[in-house]
């Protein structure tokens, strides 16, 4: 007798059971991975990846305009982002041969979303000798910060790389060692110097450059560490982070009720890639005034994108907060119309404060949060 043929409608049953719980244990993985789609006609599943996940990213305002004395607004960038000529000098003159414990070193900001490659990653470092006689050198390494690691070297005391004079020369060094992002976001730089005259340096500016895939980026420095005397004096950019006695101070004291001719400005440089979703934004602004008395701060906000307004939070007469304490308050707003990478690329929050005692007011830290995703 033949061996009876299985029947058709039973096989594909029990394959089609196979095949569903299998696709089933497919899905119920895929919202860490992806989305999986089935396609109308033609065989099998399509699986889709976002090139960017969702997450917070936190960045803060390397550019600052202050207008608290009324007038016009006063340059308070930090200096060493740009190169604009606004300098930093060391405290101490640097020997004439290299040492181990004379350098500067600086930290830089984590704003990129993290696991991606990077391109053409680089050191631009600008500085000058305060003699015009001297013959200034330098030599570079590379750390993360999390674990203190030296992943690169770049030149040595034997062969560095050298300048003369007090003009201003910018020094740009490729970074190979800095592969992703996850590097970039947790980058140390530290520099050993000398100069033939024994003097002291001023340095105009200390950033790192690059790109993913998606977008450029320039991350700046949120420590600075000044150990020409061979002990290190940290400086930090004060609206960067908070609770570490670093304070951005105003200009000037503010009146003891609010005018639209007197603020602070703060544009940020956060680095969103074209055909990013920004889910969420918001500003984080810690501030007290600089008396020790019983006076009172408050303050208010706009956001810009350029010149043109993009949102209004509280008012002269409806403020965000108060602040009648010698402690640092801080405030989390909201911000729905950073909805557009060209707004939150663009943006300038501009803070409205007054003080009834007629004081400065300290700014221990503005910080701007964007979660977005890239598909």
């Amino acid at each position: 007798m033949l061996p009876r043929r299985p029947d058709k409608r039973k096989r594909s049953l029990r394959w089609g059971v196979v095949l569903g719980a299998t696709a089933a244990a497919f899905v119920s993985t895929s919202v860490a991975l992806g989305a999986f789609t089935s396609t109308v006609t033609g065989g099998g599943g399509a699986l889709t990846t976002k090139r960017i996940f969702s997450g917070v990213r936190s960045t803060s305002a390397w550019t600052i305009r202050d207008a608290s004395g009324g007038g016009a607004e006063a340059i308070k960038d930090d200096p060493l982002s740009y190169a604009d000529g606004v300098t930093t000098t060391t405290g101490s003159a640097w020997s004439s041969t290299f040492s181990a414990t004379r350098y500067l070193e600086f930290d830089f900001n984590s704003a990129l979303p993290g696991g991606l490659g990077v391109s053409s990653p680089q050191l631009n470092f600008r500085m000058a000798s305060t003699n015009n006689a001297a013959t200034w050198c330098f030599y570079v390494e590379v750390y993360r910060i999390s674990t203190s690691t030296l992943i690169g070297t770049h030149g040595s005391s034997g062969a560095p790389t050298c300048n003369s004079g007090t003009t201003q020369t910018t020094t740009q060094v490729s970074l190979p060692e800095v592969t992703t992002t996850t590097i970039a976001n947790d980058l140390r730089v530290r520099i050993y110097v000398d100069d033939s005259k024994s003097k002291p340096s001023a340095t105009d500016m200390a950033t790192i450059t690059g790109s993913t895939p998606y977008s450029s980026f320039t991350a700046y420095e949120q420590v600075y560490r000044d150990a020409s005397s061979g002990a290190p004096a940290a400086t930090n950019w004060p609206p960067a982070s908070s609770g570490d006695t670093f304070g951005y101070t105003t200009a000037a004291a503010w009146l003891a009720t609010f005018a639209t001719t007197r603020y602070v400005k703060l544009t940020f440089d956060p680095g969103l890639p074209a055909g990013a979703v920004i889910t969420a934004a918001s500003l984080d602004f810690a501030y007290r005034s600089t008396s020790a008395g019983a006076d009172t701060a408050c303050w208010y906000m706009e956001t810009y994108n350029g010149a043109t307004l993009l949102g209004a939070h509280g008012s002269s007469s409806s403020t965000i907060s108060c602040n009648s304490t010698t402690s640092y308050r801080t405030d989390s707003v909201s911000l729905p119309e950073v909805a557009t990478v060209a707004n939150a690329n663009s943006l300038t929050v501009k803070a409205y404060m007054d003080d009834t005692l007629v004081q400065k007011t300290q700014l221990d830290l503005v910080r701007l949060n964007l979660t977005y995703y890239l598909d």
